[in-house]
């Protein structure tokens, strides 16, 4: 796939970009958020406030976890977790960082629940595998008495520290919707 963006246009649309498979997942992947919003930021706040941003949350962040989206994305330079390589501990230096939020204290100290697939779980698949049982910072992961995992969401802050270890994908996080 080339990385010039899709024409959403009519024209683009009768000029097949939209009919062909290819076309069609290049606009599924331009339109979906690649993870979630920072702590303390809103989906609307990044895209009010992130257009002409250089950034500076992913540059404080020191677990090195906020990207950007690239340009040829519908939600350019807007910030998002990616969880593949660490998990948040809730610093507020992407926060503090921010020039849209400076001034003020992110209060926020959850970012969803997370979410374990037993149908992609290695350990619910009869396969042995423990890799997430002490990645939890708050130690929300317990194994029953057949080696299978369950998370205690309650506490849980989305933190996502147990979705790099899992060598089959199946935890994810649920973003916390707002009340």
């Amino acid at each position: 796939m080339s990385d010039s963006p899709i024409n959403k246009s009519r024209r683009g649309f009768f000029t097949g970009s939209l009919l062909t498979r290819e076309g069609r997942q290049k606009v599924a992947k331009q339109i979906n958020r690649l993870g979630l919003v920072p702590p303390g930021l809103t989906i609307a706040s990044t895209v009010e406030n992130c257009s002409n941003c250089s950034g500076y949350c992913a540059q404080s962040c020191p677990q090195k976890i906020i990207r950007i989206h690239s340009e040829n994305h519908e939600l350019s330079a807007q910030p998002f977790l990616d969880f593949s390589t660490n998990g948040c501990t809730f610093c507020n230096e992407c926060f503090t960082a921010c020039p849209q939020t400076s001034g003020h204290q992110s209060t926020q100290t959850s970012l969803g629940k997370a979410h374990l697939n037993q149908q992609q779980c290695y350990a619910w698949l009869n396969i042995i595998c423990m890799s997430c049982i002490s990645v939890c910072p708050d130690q929300l992961i317990k194994f029953d008495k057949s080696s299978k995992p369950t998370i205690q969401l309650e506490n849980c802050t989305g933190c996502g520290s147990c979705i790099k270890v899992c060598p089959a994908t199946a935890i994810n996080i649920i973003e916390q919707t707002a009340a």
